[in-house]
């Protein structure tokens, strides 16, 4: 949490709809494959939001508590990439639902349609600038939902950047079929998929190499992420072109 207060003092447009608050009604859950689900949710009226960005939700009709969670039995809340983009009319959420969930993921996979959700925003600094012509994107597993998000507006809006998504994942990649589509409309999009963090080492020590002023946008795992941001900023990359969300893990 005070990472997104120092965030917000930094960069206060970009957070400044955190305090918005959106009543969702839940649609439909895909699954995607073994333990990774999509959550639809629609709404009377959604709000304006940047591909990219990511919001706070709540599941007022449910009772999200764990008696054996300790602390962490209050967190009735959690924070997600929006994995829709906007010209979509839809919030999407991708997370992981492993065989002993949370109780807010049981809540969660639990959602019949029509069922109420709440979402706060959603805002954040993890999206495309005018000023970012050339961008490497890093997907961990999960981590993929923004890019999703990104690179479906990419498509419908025209706007073909110089995009590569490295995206590495322990098994199958989800959105797969989406990402290949798009990527035909889209000449200056690359994706590499990959399953190892070697591999994504190699990737980005060839786009260090180039040296030509790159943004940096980094999802997935808090570790991978801090890993990432340090093995770029001893190859003297920018501070301000390395960009990535507040909120740990999914």
């Amino acid at each position: 949490m005070l990472d997104i207060l120092t965030r917000a003092l930094r960069h206060p447009v970009d957070y400044a709809a955190i305090r918005r608050v959106t009543t969702l009604r839940f649609k439909e859950r895909i699954q995607e494959n073994e333990n990774t689900y999509s959550f639809i949710f629609t709404a009377s009226k959604l709000p304006d939001w940047k591909a990219g960005q990511h919001a706070i939700f709540t599941l007022p009709g449910k009772r999200v508590s764990d008696p054996n969670a300790g602390a962490r039995a209050s967190k009735t809340w959690r924070p997600f990439s929006v994995a829709s983009a906007p010209h979509e009319r839809e919030i999407r959420i991708g997370t992981i639902i492993p065989p002993e969930p949370s109780s807010f993921k049981q809540c969660l996979i639990s959602l019949r349609p029509g069922e109420p959700a709440r979402m706060y925003g959603p805002y954040g600094e993890l999206y495309i600038r005018p000023s970012m012509q050339k961008v490497v994107a890093v997907a961990g597993g999960i981590g993929i939902t923004p890019f999703r998000s990104i690179i479906a507006d990419m498509a419908c809006e025209g706007k073909d950047i110089d995009f590569h998504l490295i995206y590495s994942a322990k098994a199958d990649h989800v959105y797969k079929s989406e990402l290949d589509d798009w990527k035909a409309k889209l000449p200056h999009l690359r994706i590499t998929y990959t399953h190892t963090p070697e591999e994504v080492n190699a990737e980005l020590e060839k786009e260090v190499a180039a040296g030509d002023g790159t943004y940096f946008m980094l999802s997935g795992a808090p570790g991978m992420i801090e890993a990432l941001r340090r093995s770029l900023r001893e190859r003297r990359v920018p501070h301000a072109r390395i960009i990535h969300d507040p909120f740990k893990g999914y």
